[in-house]
Parts: structure tokens; sequence; C-alpha cells
């Protein structure tokens, strides 16, 4: 009997040990399960998420190369095990972009159009042409700098007073003289347009070099229909057959934002200035990187006006064929040489980084981390680096064309006599022209709504402002005067209080020499202007006392006494309600299902 239950009970220990393994077992595979799914699915999720991270950025590498000129995206990119598949297409004048993001058995879609805003980029505080830019006292800039002809300031050597917190740049081959003129005011103009399709995506004019002298700049007498990309000129050989060759002797970047819809002349600078061999045939090449049936470009022709040269059109590197009307000229001229950039008693990059360059820089100093690139000088805080090449000119970032429009914008508004705001008048005015002067004095206060084109002088005194309208959010102001601006006494200009919103004020006024320019500025400023951009492609800007702008377009800069102009980053990409189309933009942005 006591046998029997121990039997019994060891059977009994054996079923809850059994019982308690299985429960235990089916605990553990409970809690485990779902673990592990949890565990796969992460890392699943995880690797559909790289699929989408690359996509993602192929997009935003696309919208990179549109504003850098490139008027294509890569096919594919991979990093890390994951690849970017993209299938790049033009509708009207966007730019539709799909791409496939693919990791391991996952794949994922992002589609985004891209159009063009109405707007100028300014890369720079300030640019000016060859007259240069001349600093006194103890003005400063806070930006960068970029001349097409010398920078001087008030400092010896091992001294300066006056200074430039970025990288300060004074181009050699500034000032160049016509080599090739093709234009004529007597014989009739025909419109040549390209890049539509295949058969005439390229165009190109032969010219036989006169001198053995460095090219640096074509004009093109271009106009634009719809929105095109930019797009490459490059100066080519003379091929087997008279064709354009494979040998690319330099090259420079077409602007579309500089382009409008009615012909100009658009000054093409050269990235590289190389001398060109006296009696040689040479070729301009327009090189588009695709077609596009409504959005293109169009040269101005003239019938057998150069008869040293010949057209073609097709595809550059693959086909080049005659013209229709094979004796077509375009309109053009070529520009070569120029004068030595300097830049002299400055200090340059005293933010801590910015670079001074220049053929010849005297009594300069430059932090020590940066680099003096330069040929010769002296008197500087440390030796020129000879290894980098001359800098060479850059073309301004508005050109006569834009300028044209935004007058052209006003007209279509209507017009009106002169207007002369004294008091506290409050007025809202554009897109208007107005024939005569704009003076503002006495506190007035005047709301830009639209281009406002002033043939005559503008005045802006005695705290009066000029302001965009709340309405137009970030969207800048455009006032265009034929005549003279002048801003004191407190004068101030504003946006429309949302960032990125500025009043971009331009005189068409222009002069000749330096003695002119100095004498008879286009621009004067006396007070703290605020946010406005100063353009005077063709004149002279004088700061002076405590003028503070936010950046400047001019032929010549002269600054003195406190004068300083601040630049700030929203200058690269300053949109209008109207007028030329800028930089390219997000349209739209998603994850979509699949091609």
């Amino acid at each position: 009997m006591i046998k029997k239950n121990i039997y019994q009970s060891g059977a009994a220990m054996i079923i809850v040990v059994l019982f308690f393994i299985i429960l235990s077992t089916t605990l553990l595979l409970g809690i485990s399960s779902p673990i592990s799914n949890q565990i796969k699915g992460t890392n699943e999720f995880l690797i559909s998420k790289s699929g989408y991270n690359i996509a993602d950025s192929q997009a935003e590498n696309a919208l990179y190369r549109f504003n850098k000129g490139k008027v294509d995206a890569p096919t594919t990119i991979s990093l890390l095990g994951a690849t970017a598949t993209a299938v790049l297409t033009t509708v009207g004048g966007d730019k539709s972009l799909v791409v496939e993001g693919s990791k391991s058995i996952f794949d994922r879609y992002v589609k985004a159009v891209f159009a063009t805003d109405e707007g100028v980029s300014f890369n720079y505080g300030l640019q000016v042409g060859n007259g240069g830019l001349v600093m006194s006292a103890s003005s400063y800039i806070t930006g960068n700098v970029y001349a097409n002809g010398d920078i001087s300031g008030n400092g010896g050597s091992g001294w300066y007073t006056t200074y430039i917190t970025g990288s300060a740049i004074a181009a050699t081959l500034s000032n160049p003289v016509a080599s090739v003129s093709i234009s004529s005011s007597t014989l009739t103009t025909a419109s040549t347009p390209f890049g539509q399709s295949n058969t005439n995506q390229d165009i190109a004019q032969s010219f036989v070099a006169a001198t053995t002298t460095a090219i640096s700049q074509v004009n093109l007498y271009i106009k634009k229909t719809g929105n095109p990309a930019n797009t490459t000129v490059k100066i080519v050989n003379n091929a087997a057959g008279n064709i354009p060759g494979s040998t690319v002797i330099t090259s420079a970047t077409l602007n579309a934002s500089t382009v409008t819809t009615s012909f100009a002349y658009i000054p093409v600078v050269m990235t590289a200035a190389v001398p060109l061999l006296a009696n040689t045939t040479y070729w301009i090449v327009i090189d588009n990187g695709s077609n596009d049936a409504t959005n293109y470009y169009s040269l101005a022709a003239y019938n057998n006006l150069y008869t040293a040269g010949a057209t073609k059109q097709g595809r550059f590197g693959t086909s080049m064929l005659d013209l229709a009307t094979s004796t077509l000229d375009f309109d053009l001229s070529i520009l070569v040489g120029g004068d030595v950039g300097t830049i002299s008693n400055m200090g340059v990059g005293t933010s801590g980084s910015g670079d001074a360059w220049a053929n010849t820089i005297t009594n300069t100093t430059i932090p020590a981390a940066s680099t003096l690139k330069c040929k010769s000088g002296t008197g500087n805080s440390k030796s020129c680096d000879t290894t980098f090449s001359d800098p060479v000119p850059v073309a301004y970032p508005i050109s006569q064309a834009n300028i044209d429009d935004w007058e052209n914008a006003a007209i279509a508004g209507g017009s009106t006599t002169t207007v002369n705001m004294t008091g506290t008048t409050t007025l809202s005015l554009g897109p208007i022209q107005i024939n005569g002067d704009l003076t503002l004095g006495n506190a007035s206060v005047l709301t830009i709504t639209g281009p406002i084109y002033v043939t005559g002088n503008m005045s802006i005194n005695n705290a009066s402002q000029v302001k965009v309208a709340s309405a137009l959010g970030s969207a800048s102001g455009q006032i265009v005067v034929d005549g003279t601006v002048s801003i004191g006494n407190s004068g101030g200009i504003a946006g429309s209080g949302t960032a990125g919103s500025y009043v971009v004020l331009t005189s068409n006024k222009t002069c000749t020499t330096t003695a002119d320019c100095t004498a008879n500025p286009s621009v004067s400023i006396t007070g703290s202007a605020g946010a406005v951009v100063i353009n005077a492609i063709g004149g002279a800007v004088k700061l002076s006392n405590s003028a503070g702008v936010k950046a400047v377009v001019a032929k010549m800069m002269i600054m003195s006494g406190t004068a300083h102009l601040t630049y700030e980053s929203g200058l690269a990409d300053v949109n209008f309600t109207s007028g030329p189309s800028g930089s390219w933009t997000k349209k739209s942005w998603k994850e979509v299902l699949g091609w």
C-alpha cells in the first residue's frame, strides 16, 4: 500500500512537471513569437525606409542640379545598399521627376514636380562691374564681394579700417573689347528657334578669331518661349567638314532667369579665359541637355551678314546640319581681353574665413586659415599662393531684359503724372508708370502693390518710408527709375514683414569714366535704407555716412563714413509677383504607389 502510494505520488509529480514544461513552452512561444515578428517588422520597416530616404535624396539632388544650371538629373544613385532610379519628364514649363528607391525586396516611390519662381538670385553681397569698389573711412561689407574691376580700401601695410567679412574677388579680363560683332539695324531680323526637337536641339555659329587673345564673353541676342532650363554655351574647335568639333576650348552657363520673352543682348561670361589663335575658325555652340516643344530659346539672325561664318543645328556630338536657310548668321558679339584685377588696402575675411583673390594684391590682411590667391603682391599678411589662375568676370544676376520686363509690367497697369508725397501722406501704388518724379518726404508712406516705373527721379527723405504690401507675403517689390535715386535723412525701405521680402530699386542712369561715375552716381544713400537691394548695372552707387543696404549690383560702388552693406541669405532667392523667372522650387512633393 505504501509502495503504491509512492508510485502514485511519483506519477503525479511527473504529470505536474510535464504540465509545467508544456505551459512554460507555450508561454515562451506566445511571448517570443510576437517579439520575433516585431523585430522582423522593424527590420523590414527600416529597410523600406532606406528605399524611401534614397528616393527622397535623389529628388533633392535633382532640385539642387536644376538650380546650378544642370538640365538633367542623375539616372541612378546608390548608397549603403539602396538604389534610386529616376525618370525625368517635362510637362509644360515644369519638370516632373519620379524616383524609385529600392533596397532588398522593398520599393518606395517619390514624385516631385518642380517649377520656376518669378525671381532673381543675388549670390553676393556686392557685385560690381569694371568701375570696381572704392571704400574709405570705416566702411565695411558683411558678405562676399565679386568685382569685375578693382577693389580698393583705406589701409596700409599691416593695418586696415575698411573690411569685407567674407571673400573678395577682383576679376582679370574685365572690361573686354569686341573681337567679332554680328549685328545690323538695317537688315530684316529672322527669329531662329532651337531646343524644340532632336533636329534643332542645339545650335551653333562659326567665327574666325581676329587676334591671339583670351575670349572672355559672348553676347547673344536671344529670347525665350515658356520656361526653358539653363543651358551651356561652348567654344569648340572646327572639325573636318566645317562642323563643330569635340574639343571644348572654354564654356559658360546661359542663365535662363536673365533671358526674357523679348529679344535682348544677354552676356554669357566664360568660366575660363582661354586664348584663341588668330585667323583660326572656332564655333559657338549652345548645347541643350534635352529638347522641349513648348519651352525653348530663339536667336535673332540675318542673311549673309558675316561671310566668315556658318550656322548649324541638330545635336552636338551626334549630328549638326545646316539651318533651313543656310546663309543666316546669328546676332552676337565675341569679347576678348581686358584689364588685370587688383585688391589693395583691405581687410578680407574678417569674420574668420574668406579668401582674397586677384592677379595683384597689396597691403591686405586675411585670416591665417584663409588663402591669398594672387600672382604678385606686397605688404600683405601672408605670401601669395600663385597656384591659382586669375578669376574671370561673372555676369550680373539681373539683365537689361529683366529690367525691361519690370518696366513693361508697370506700364501695363496704367500711368499717372509726377507723384509728390508730403506731410503724412499714405499711398498705395503699382503696377503703374509715373511720368515724372516720385518724391517722398515728411514721414509719408508708399506701399508697393506691384511694379513701379518712374521716368524721372526718385527721392526718399525726412523719415518717409517705402514698403511692400503685406498681402504680397514673401514676394518682393520692384521700382525702376530712369533718373537718379536719392535716399537720406532717415528715409527707410522695408519688405512686407514676411521673411524674404525686399524692395529691388533700380536706376537706369549710366556713367562712363571713373570720374563721371564718382561725380554723378545713379543712386546716393546717406542713411540706413533698410531691406533694399540696389541695382544700377550701368551706373554708380554711393553710400555715405551711416548708410546701410542689403545688397548692391552696379557698375561701380563708392563707400565712405561708416556706410555698410549686410547681406542676408534670403537674397539668394528673391521672388516677385511678376517679372523674370528665377530659381526652381518644389511645386509638389509626395510619395506615390509606383511609376
